[in-house]
C-alpha cells in the first residue's frame, strides 16, 4: 500500500490522541480519508480539538472514552484488532503531576500492553487467514539511545546529564524502557513490525513537509535543531500509508529534524 493508492483505506489506532503530536496524527489521517480509532479520557475534548483544527471526515473517527491502562486485556485486543497500524504518541505532561506523579511508567506499560495485544489479536487473524502484520509506531526522543549501539557516543557532560535525567525525571527512563521493549521484539516478529520516531527538540507549528530523517542523533544533546510536532505526525502518517518508506525504516529508530530555513531554498 502506498500513499498514491487512493483506493486503499487503512485503520489506525492512535493513543495519546489529544496530545500536541497525537492530534496531528489523527487529523492528517482523517484528512486523507483514513479510518482512525482513539482511546481518550474525554470524547468532548477530542472532538473540540479536531473542530478547532478544521479536520475533515471526522465521521471516520471511532472514539473510546477510557483511560488506556484501565482497559482489560480483552478490551485492548479489541482496540488493536483489524488495525493496519497502532501509533503511540503518549507522553507525560510537563507539570508536577505529569513529571513525578503516577503512572510513572505510562509509556512503557502502554507499549508492552499494546504490543502484546497486537500479537494476540494478530494470531487470531492469522488463524482466520489474514497474514498482514500490524505496524507499531512509537514516538520517542533523540535523548533516547538506540539499543543497537548505532548512536555516536555522548560527551562526558551529556552522559552525566542523562544519568541525572534517569534519576530525577521519571519520564526519561520511561521513554528509554519503552523504546528498549520495542527494540527487543526484533525484526522477525510474526505479528508486528515497528519503528521508533525520535524527534529532536519539539516545537509547535503547521506542517510543511520540510523535515528529514537521520539514522542517529545529530550534534549535541541540546540545541542541535528542532522538530515541529506536526512534522513528527507527517512522518508517522507516511510510515502508515507509504509502504516503500515503511520498508526502509521499519525496525529502526530514525531521528527527525526540521529542515533549516536556509536549506529549504536548495531543495
Amino acid at each position: 500500500m502506498t500513499s498514491a493508492d487512493a483506493t486503499s483505506t487503512t485503520t489506525t489506532l492512535v493513543v495519546g490522541a489529544t496530545g500536541a503530536t497525537g492530534r496531528w496524527v489523527v487529523k492528517l489521517l482523517l484528512d486523507q480519508g483514513q479510518n482512525v480509532k482513539v482511546v481518550v479520557r474525554s470524547k468532548k475534548k477530542m472532538l473540540n480539538i479536531l473542530e478547532e483544527m478544521g479536520t475533515k471526515d471526522a465521521d471516520r473517527l471511532s472514539i473510546t472514552e477510557a483511560s488506556l491502562l484501565d482497559l482489560s486485556d480483552a478490551e485492548m485486543q479489541d482496540q488493536v484488532k483489524d488495525c493496519n497500524a497502532v501509533v503511540s504518541c503518549l507522553g507525560h505532561t510537563l507539570d508536577f503531576k505529569g513529571l513525578w506523579g503516577h503512572p510513572r511508567k505510562l509509556v512503557t506499560q502502554a507499549t508492552k500492553r499494546l504490543t502484546a495485544a497486537i500479537a494476540e489479536a494478530s494470531s487470531s487473524s492469522t488463524t482466520s487467514g489474514n497474514n498482514q502484520k500490524t505496524k507499531f509506531i512509537l514516538m520517542g526522543s533523540d535523548g533516547v539511545a538506540n539499543p543497537n549501539g548505532q548512536d555516536d557516543k555522548r560527551t562526558s557532560l551529556e552522559r552525566t546529564i542523562i544519568v541525572l535525567l534517569r534519576l530525577l525525571i521519571p519520564p526519561h527512563p520511561d521513554n528509554e524502557k519503552a523504546a528498549a521493549h520495542v527494540h527487543s521484539l526484533g525484526t522477525n516478529h510474526n505479528n508486528l513490525e515497528w519503528a521508533v520516531v525520535r524527534p529532536t527538540d519539539l516545537i509547535d507549528g503547521e506542517p510543511t513537509g520540510y523535515f528529514q530523517l537521520f539514522d542517529k542523533p545529530q550534534g549535541g544533546l541540546f540545541g542541535a535543531g528542532v522538530a515541529t510536532r506536526s512534522h513528527v505526525a507527517q512522518c508517522m502518517v507516511q510510515f502508515i500509508l507509504d509502504q516503500e518508506k515503511w520498508e526502509k525504516y521499519k525496525g529502526t529508530m530514525p531521528v527527525l529534524h526540521d529542515i533549516p530555513t536556509a536549506a529549504k531554498s536548495e531543495l
